[in-house]
């Protein structure tokens, strides 16, 4: 505008003469003067050949009224959009990387201004190190569960009717989970130390691989991470009802008083199955009667020391789905947006395995497992079946996406089957929606314990969840197990349940996130200019 309008400044800018502005505006208010700004006031030529004001003319009311406009137009940014605007993802990795502590000697010290490339090898050698220390606790507690067994073994003592085994599949076990996120972290590891080239060298297919192991193994994170939070203090009922197992062997050398770990600590609950309670077991075997408390103060310790060790493990596992988080969303911006979002809608089948493979897993766990509660709870029982129902619908929708992505539409009767072809493939997300929602729904009223069961039922299920043979009346009719307590049944329910809850949210965000899909792929396919190609 300036240069089209104004004679002066258009010969002065031809001319190749600097422009300058007449003063420094340090202050200006805008309803004062909106017409005539300061810093727009005309221009003239002085004596060293240089352009600049006061001289009001034509040009700078007109532009006057044009930064008027523009300022009414535009009016003050709301609280999301500033935060859209300065919490980008580079700024918050390039936050976290300068504030770790494992970067604090480097020998290069890390600039403001890196950019994402640096900032994401950075976020990446931060992975790797969490995920070596995840490694190395879950090996730790292999090994120390494992001697036990090896112990016995070699005493020719051990009776695997009554031993729980080394490695359960359960939804409870808090190993379980420390195992499992072992096993993810030592696939990130790898993950990580092979795209740490790619994207130093900016190769374009190794950093779109490193993304989908992201995708992949994130909520398998988040949902293990979630497990080794204990609210409902199942680790206490583990060291309750499995003390004398071999698995606890060595946290028994550790906690109980020195020399009474396979002796006076060990001492059976009510008895065991053979004495009418622990002061007699005491008596009868070791001519004492502190057994039963130095095993209370024990597992009292233990208990713990437990509590603070799975949750500050739940806390690293945290801060590493936080890594994980801002290294995806910092490497999809390197990758940059169309290419991320070509790759998801060619991969739907690849996008969808994990809801498919979990579906299928939880489905067996529930309704084939040994320490399966089916048949007791007809509630789980049919949570069993929607999650197979779920996994087969997710499979067909993966089905789908596989002939959508090799259907070429050449005409408009191709377009009209595949038209039909989405429409089904929405229809099929949508009854996926509705299964994996009745799971989410069942699942948390059971995780707070908003459905009631009768006493007979827990001590059913007792039966079913003790592996260590602490029970002594689930060889009757009815089933019967007076060493559980009803309440530590339901702790071992709503943890089970809890989880459940969790995964059933993660498929529900696939299927939201897959439904969207298709309708954004329906819209493409109805505006698609047949005859015009």
């Amino acid at each position: 505008i300036l240069r089209s309008n104004d004679s002066t400044l258009k010969s002065a800018s031809s001319q190749g003469k600097e422009v300058r502005f007449a003063e420094e505006v340090t202050e200006y208010d805008d309803d004062a003067s909106q017409t005539t700004p300061p810093f727009l006031t005309g221009w003239e030529e002085d004596e060293g050949g240089s352009v600049e004001g006061p001289i009001v003319n034509s040009i700078s009311r007109r532009a006057g009224e044009a930064y008027g406009h523009f300022h009414q137009s535009n009016p003050p940014l709301s609280l999301c959009a500033k935060l859209n605007r300065y919490l980008s993802w580079s700024r918050i990795g390039s936050c976290i990387v300068r504030a770790a502590p494992c970067f604090w000697c480097a020998r290069k010290k890390f600039s403001v201004s890196a950019t994402d490339r640096q900032i994401l090898l950075r976020l990446n050698l931060l992975c790797a190190f969490f995920c070596v220390l995840q490694v190395m606790i879950g090996v730790f507690i292999f090994i120390t569960k494992f001697t036990g067994y090896v112990e016995k073994d070699n005493n020719e003592v051990s009776n695997p009717d009554v031993d729980k085994p080394p490695i359960s599949v359960d939804l409870w076990s808090l190993e379980t989970f420390v195992y499992f996120i072992s096993l993810i972290n030592f696939v990130l590891l790898i993950a990580t130390v092979l795209a740490h080239r790619a994207i130093r060298n900016v190769n374009l297919v190794g950093s779109v691989r490193f993304m989908w192991v992201l995708f992949w193994l994130l909520p398998l994170q988040i949902f293990c991470m979630i497990g080794l939070f204990d609210i409902n203090n199942v680790g206490g009922v583990t060291a309750k009802y499995w003390w004398d197992d071999p698995s606890m062997s060595f946290v028994r050398r550790l906690f109980c008083e020195e020399g009474t770990e396979d002796s006076k600590c060990m001492a059976p609950i009510d008895g065991g199955s053979v004495y009418e309670s622990e002061l007699i077991w005491c008596q009868k075997e070791y001519n004492a009667t502190d057994c039963e408390s130095v095993r209370d103060d024990a597992q009292r310790r233990y208990n713990l020391s437990a509590g603070i060790y799975y949750t500050v493990n739940g806390v690293w596992a945290l801060l590493l789905v936080v890594l994980m988080w801002v290294t995806l969303s910092l490497l999809q911006a390197v990758i940059t947006l169309p290419i991320v979002q070509r790759s998801k809608e060619s991969n739907i089948p690849l996008w969808l395995t994990f809801p498919i493979v979990g579906c299928f897993a939880l489905g067996y766990i529930l309704l084939f497992e040994e320490a399966s509660i089916e048949e007791i709870v007809d509630d789980v029982y049919w949570i069993a079946i929607g999650y197979l129902t779920s996994g087969g619908l997710f499979t067909l929708a993966a089905m789908i996406g596989i002939v959508l992505k090799f259907y070429t539409v050449l005409n408009r009767r191709q377009r009209r089957i595949k038209q039909g072809l989405v429409i089904v493939f929405i229809s099929t997300i949508m009854m996926t929606l509705l299964a994996v929602s009745t799971i989410f729904v069942t699942s948390l009223l059971y995780s707070f314990r908003f459905v009631d069961l009768t006493e007979d039922s827990l001590q059913q299920i007792a039966c079913v969840i003790d592996m260590s043979g602490s029970c002594t009346g689930c060889d009757q009719l009815p089933k019967q197990c007076p060493e559980w307590t009803n309440e530590d049944v339901q702790k071992v329910l709503a943890t089970m349940m809890k989880q459940n809850t969790t995964l059933a949210a993660i498929f529900l965000v696939y299927a939201m996130i897959t439904l969207r899909y298709g309708f954004v792929l329906f819209a493409h396919v109805s505006r698609y200019q047949i005859e015009y190609v």
